[in-house]
């Protein structure tokens, strides 16, 4: 039986302090796991509809490069903050539900989900069949959630549906044969955003209605690498904001952007 994903923002393996002086020198306000995982993408800017991808794992109270980086590609509009970072809110720039923006944040990565029955990797991973869908509607009752229609009755149409299986229903579509959830929106909250997934995409050019995308080779990398055990966390940032908060969340150290 398909084990059906809850779409959530927790940040599962690190934990906001309050900001306070210690001896001079000011506290990171994130406090990073012994060998957690990081995927952290960083864009131009709030309106760039691409980014760089890096990965790193803390090791030793500091973070260890891990791979070469690549290029992604984010929501056609760009990026915007998402649900569950209130703190970080630029009331400019919030997500909402069909902004075609991608969301800046901090988030736990879901498992990972595709159209082949298993998985080359270890990491936790969904069989996708042409019964799964994820609902974007906010009226919904099963608002950002997938769900089976064969476990759960629902009117695709009325729950204005996304099928997760694109190959079956859209024509031969590969976006989703291979890719992972992130843990957006886990209030469900109506209109805050749904249905963000890092997936597939045809070109390097191509952009997203607010997911993250890559090639496939890439893909395959980055999900052998993530270990469950290592409480994998996605950050995405447009470069302005990782400047601002490199010490004061204690993230890699990227020469070429500091």
């Amino acid at each position: 039986m398909n084990l059906l994903i809850r779409i959530s923002t927790n940040v599962f393996g690190l934990i906001f302090l309050c900001s306070c002086a210690t001896q001079g020198n000011r506290q990171s306000e994130i406090i990073w796991k012994k060998n957690q995982q990081l995927i952290l993408i960083l864009s131009d800017g709030w309106n760039v509809n691409h980014g760089m991808l890096f990965r790193f794992q803390y090791q030793h109270h500091h973070w260890i490069s891990v791979g070469n980086p690549f290029t992604v590609s984010l929501g056609k509009n760009g990026v915007a903050w998402g649900a569950g970072m209130p703190k970080l809110h630029n009331k400019k720039t919030i997500k909402t539900e069909g902004d075609m923006r991608s969301p800046a944040g901090i988030y736990q990565i879901g498992q990972s989900f595709g159209y082949a029955p298993k998985s080359n990797s270890s990491y936790p991973y969904q069989t996708l069949t042409k019964d799964d869908y994820c609902i974007d509607n906010s009226q919904s009752a099963y608002y950002n959630r997938i769900i089976n229609q064969q476990q759960i009755t629902f009117d695709p149409v009325k729950d204005s549906t996304e099928p997760m299986r694109r190959d079956i229903h859209l024509n031969g579509d590969q976006l989703y044969k291979l890719g992972f959830v992130l843990k957006y929106n886990p209030q469900n909250i109506p209109k805050a955003g749904s249905c963000i997934f890092v997936h597939l995409r045809q070109a390097a050019t191509a952009t997203t209605a607010g997911c993250t995308a890559m090639d496939e080779q890439n893909m395959e990398e980055l999900l052998s690498w993530l270990d469950k055990h290592n409480d994998p966390v996605f950050i995405l940032l447009p470069n302005d904001i990782y400047k601002q908060n490199i010490y004061k969340w204690d993230l890699p150290k990227i020469a070429k952007y500091e």
